[in-house]
């Protein structure tokens, strides 16, 4: 063994070589035909440095001669079972994984451009409309889902505005509009949704107003802008005449609507609500009749009816609408609906083709306030006759109005229509359109 060649020598061996000389040459040459010691180990049984040289040149040989010989061959069955493993499912699978992450690559640098340009040219087709004096908190342009842009912003990439909104909702001006980058063939849009009587007069200031296209709630406007709509259950177009009340709360009613309904009506054990308002002298009928309603009643007052206290546990919503402009509905009337609560009108105007008949209350059917007060809660100890105000609920449904603008949006992408509705605009004039309209004296709608 090789590590025999470093024990130690017992003495008597060493005093041998002393006096036989011939002795310790036969050992060395024994001790060079050993084999060489391995490298690992520690470096007190490492030889001599000529010894180790030896050594590694004898490794050294034996590398090039193990280097020299040809590579083992496999055996038959080890040379099938590569070739099982080769053309098994999974290589298959694994090979088709591979392809198809390879082509979704190429696929994907491919159409890049195609969408860029693509969008390119929707941006270049994408009409605009320019709101000119909404107040809007949100500063960046919202696209609509109908495929216009609207914004607040007149100046967006250079681009030309299709049409110009000006509510008279809110105080307006002219000034500026001369600066703004607009479409050849453009619309400068008339908007209310309030009582055009509370609204700033068009023609006060300007001789000639350069509105070619009206968007009101009046029925003969071009378009009309509503917050809220009725249509039938299945069809989302905008009623404007509606048949005759049914005799029975349940006539064409589902069952399932039924039940909802009747589940909501138990909940309500409170007569009447209202909604608060600042009281000033423009409120001061409201205030006059409201002092002579609560004389005869109890009546809960609301700042508004959302989140948990939805006022659905009250029967009846007292609306107060000191105007009477024809096609005016009040925005409570809507939301009273929604919410399954009866309106109850003081004041307004004819809402016949309106909104359905016996679904809401009129002051005007009353003498005095005292006998709409015994009416409300006559209805309210009478569940039968109560539920036949949400006969409508059979036929006819109330939409919110999500998209104002979209109205809008498509007449300006009908090419030919929208140039016959200009047309129309003009010769009909914007000036007629306004003066032919009337709203009755406030002060005759109360006592």
């Amino acid at each position: 063994m090789p590590i025999d060649r470093l024990r130690p020598l017992p003495v008597e061996k060493l005093l041998s070589f002393r006096r036989n000389p011939d002795l310790l040459q036969q050992h060395r040459q024994q001790t060079d035909e050993m084999e060489a010691i391995p490298k690992f180990l520690p470096s007190r049984l490492l030889p001599d440095d000529e010894d180790a040289k030896g050594a590694r040149r004898r490794m050294a040989d034996n590398d090039e001669d193990a280097l020299r010989l040809p590579p083992p061959r496999r055996s038959p069955v080890s040379m099938r079972n590569l070739q099982r493993e080769l053309y098994s499912p999974n290589q298959c699978m694994n090979a088709l994984k591979v392809m198809a992450a390879v082509l979704t690559i190429c696929l994907v640098f491919t159409t890049i451009p195609l969408l860029r340009r693509q969008t390119m040219q929707e941006n270049d087709n994408l009409r605009m409309i320019l709101l000119w004096n909404e107040p809007s908190q949100v500063e960046a342009p919202a696209h609509m889902e109908c495929g216009c842009l609207v914004t607040t912003s007149r100046i967006h990439n250079d681009k030309a505005f299709d049409a110009v909104v000006i509510s008279a909702d809110h105080p307006y001006s002219f000034e500026g509009l001369g600066g703004v980058k607009l479409h050849p063939d453009f619309y400068v849009v008339y908007a209310a949704k309030k009582p055009l009587s509370s609204t700033q007069n068009p023609l006060t200031n300007f001789t000639l107003p350069p509105f070619n296209l009206t968007m009101t709630y009046r029925l003969d406007s071009q378009l009309i802008w509503t917050d809220y709509y009725f249509s039938h259950t299945n069809l989302a177009r905008r009623l404007k005449w509606f048949r005759a009340p049914s005799k029975s709360f349940a006539d064409d009613m589902p069952a399932s609507t039924v039940l909802r309904l009747e589940a909501e009506l138990l909940k309500k054990s409170r007569l009447a609500v209202y909604l608060v308002y600042e009281v000033n002298e423009e409120t001061l009928p409201e205030s006059l009749y409201m002092e002579e309603l609560r004389k005869y009643a109890e009546l809960d007052a609301h700042d508004n009816c959302l989140g948990t206290d939805d006022c659905s546990h009250y029967h009846f919503m007292l609306i107060f609408e000191p105007s009477a402009c024809p096609d005016y509905v009040p925005p409570q009337m809507s939301m009273a609906m929604d919410k399954l609560l009866v309106p109850v009108l003081i004041g307004g105007g004819n809402l016949t083709n309106l909104v359905p008949s016996h679904s809401y209350i009129s002051s005007q059917d009353f003498a005095t306030p005292q006998d709409l007060i015994l009416h409300l809660k006559d209805l309210a100890n009478n569940p039968l006759e109560y539920r036949r105000y949400f006969w409508w609920h059979s036929i006819y449904r109330l939409r919110k109005t999500s998209q104002p603008y979209c109205a809008l949006c498509s007449l300006i992408q009908q090419a030919p229509g929208g140039h016959e509705v200009r047309q129309r605009a003009y010769s009909s004039g914007f000036i007629n359109w306004w003066t032919k309209y009337q709203c009755p004296n406030r002060s005759t709608t109360f006592l």
